[in-house]
């Protein structure tokens, strides 16, 4: 699937991306309403990803985001008539309590509700690499194949490596890689994905 570079130096593995017309699409839209071709060219999608998100929105599934702001910003008129909705468990109650009580980030908790949710989901981190961590935690101790993961958290050194440890993991996912992303990229990304998927399903 991929190829390691040889230098001495090389810190990170040079992919031989996974490609169709949809993907090759989503990409283009990406970079023209960002004009940002370095962040375009970022953006892994695994190989079953696209197809996760398709089964998602026919089987109304869960779109679950990491911030409230990713949440207000899909858009809801891309999901379809079969019941797939968005989700957003960082302000609840519940889990802003829990968090306290562990001493570990509302994001964490975030996770474990929003992986209890029934069905086939989408767990969107736009903004919390803690998110990342969790799900790659969980993924070591049970299956997640009602899982995919769009990761596109900015930052440097550490959240570069969680995002490449999600990449060298099995789970379906959508990376935005490097020091690139953060949230409006993230529901920049996420709109593409879905207005590419309604063309598709015009067709």
């Amino acid at each position: 699937m991929y190829r390691k570079d040889v230098g001495e130096n090389s810190r990170h593995r040079a992919v031989i991306p996974y490609m169709n017309p949809g993907i090759a699409n989503i990409i283009k839209n990406v970079e023209e309403a960002t004009e940002d071709r370095a962040l375009a060219q970022s953006i892994y999608f695994g190989p079953t990803a696209l197809t996760h998100i398709k089964r998602l929105l026919e089987m109304g599934g869960s779109i679950i985001t990491d911030t409230v702001l990713v949440a207000n910003d899909i858009d809801q008129s891309l999901l379809g008539a079969n019941g797939a909705k968005v989700l957003c468990f960082i302000d609840d109650p519940q889990v802003v309590s829990l968090a306290e009580q562990r001493h570990v980030t509302r994001a964490e908790v975030a996770v474990d509700y929003g992986l209890a949710v029934p069905g086939i989901k989408l767990m969107v981190v736009g903004s919390a690499p803690a998110a990342i961590n969790r799900m790659l935690q969980r993924r070591q101790r049970e299956p997640m194949s009602d899982v995919c993961v769009l990761a596109a958290p900015t930052g440097f050194a550490s959240v570069v490596q969680l995002k490449e440890r999600l990449m060298d993991s099995d789970m379906a996912a959508i990376i935005v890689r490097g020091k690139k992303g953060g949230v409006p990229a993230t529901t920049m990304l996420m709109n593409a994905i879905l207005r590419e998927i309604a063309l598709e399903n015009k067709a």
